[in-house]
């Protein structure tokens, strides 16, 4: 565990010191190349920040001893971590999801868990959205056919225009997917999701579908498996939905439709994936996220065909990373004002 070296050129110590700052933040692990953008927010409210390179619990425990927030990537913040965070009011996570940290456990110490939905619901959208065009129309095998010298490749793409498409999610991703897919022309977008209803989805988009030619309502889960030609998956990780995809499930689909995951990996399971995909039972699929990442050099979907993969990047671009770090950096300062840990 290091920390990143202070202006004054000295390597402050994780234990709490004497000091012209009110409070002191941490940054577990940074991924972004500096701390600027929190810096500027932190930093005139009178909180100290450092940047640690965590990377286990035991890390975090010796990073996080004596501060009063911190700022967490992907180190893990299980309970061991969190029973040696001495001073800690807050963890704030750099994302949507908190499946790095014990949250439960943090309650139990009285610390707030603290993350950014809807940070980059446009590009998971976009990101869904390129990957359904990629399957249909083909443009990943094209290019790498070319690329190999190949020219007028056999292999006629899908129309997407008068096809339907699930949506498995109606958070902030699902609904900024559904607002985008409504100008292709699709003939439905069927939605599930544990709590939809139709006047929560006309709640959200009005007359448009019905002004777009496009019938939207709400669907059981099997009926939006087994009717649709592009399947994307918008939901969290949740002990209910883990495994959600499975091998009866991809058995409902037709056999020429397309699978999109750009949420979380275990959602599918990816060997009945790879057995229905080898099998030609499936069309394709087109996957951001994984059990294990990176993606194993052991696993099967590095040899699957009709497979597009991504290194889970859906949520990234220079807007959405800047907003990312501007709003986690107030979610600390905020839990820290209510602690009054700060004037």
């Amino acid at each position: 565990m290091s920390f990143e070296t202070s202006p004054s050129g000295e390597k402050p110590s994780g234990e709490r010191a004497e000091r012209a700052f009110g409070a002191l933040a941490v940054i577990t692990d940074n991924r972004f190349g500096d701390s600027d953008i929190e810096r500027a927010i932190l930093e005139p409210a009178g909180v100290e920040l450092r940047v640690a390179a965590c990377r286990s619990s035991s890390e975090v425990a010796a990073a996080g001893f004596g501060a009063d927030a911190l700022l967490a990537n992907l180190a893990p913040i299980d309970a061991a971590a969190i029973e040696a965070l001495d001073r800690c009011v807050v963890v704030a996570r750099y994302g949507v999801g908190v499946d790095s940290v014990d949250v439960e456990a943090a309650r139990a110490r009285g610390i707030a868990v603290r993350n950014v939905p809807g940070y980059c619901d446009a590009e998971v959208a976009e990101h869904a959205l390129g990957l359904l065009l990629s399957l249909a129309r083909g443009i990943h095998a094209r290019d790498a056919a070319i690329r190999n010298g190949k020219w007028n490749i056999a292999a006629p793409g899908k129309r997407v225009h008068g096809s339907v498409l699930a949506v498995l999610g109606f958070g902030g991703t699902g609904k900024s997917l559904i607002r985008a897919a409504l100008g292709l022309g699709l003939s439905e977008i069927l939605v599930w999701s544990p709590h939809i209803t139709e006047e929560r989805l006309y709640s959200v988009f009005g007359d448009a579908p019905r002004i777009l030619g496009t019938i939207l309502r709400p669907v059981a889960l099997d009926e939006a498996l087994s009717r649709a030609d592009f399947v994307a998956i918008h939901l969290p990780l949740k002990p209910e939905t883990r495994g959600l995809v499975g091998r009866r499930e991809l058995a409902l689909m037709k056999s020429h439709a397309f699978l999109v995951n750009v949420s979380r990996g275990a959602l599918v399971d990816e060997e009945a994936l790879a057995e229905s995909l080898r099998a030609g039972k499936l069309g394709g699929a087109g996957l951001d996220v994984f059990v294990a990442e990176p993606l194993p050099a052991g696993s099967p979907l590095r040899s699957t065909p009709n497979l597009v993969v991504t290194d889970h990047s859906a949520y990234a671009s220079r807007e959405s990373l800047a907003l990312l770090r501007k709003r986690t950096a107030e979610n600390a300062l905020e839990e820290l004002r209510k602690a009054g840990r700060l004037d």
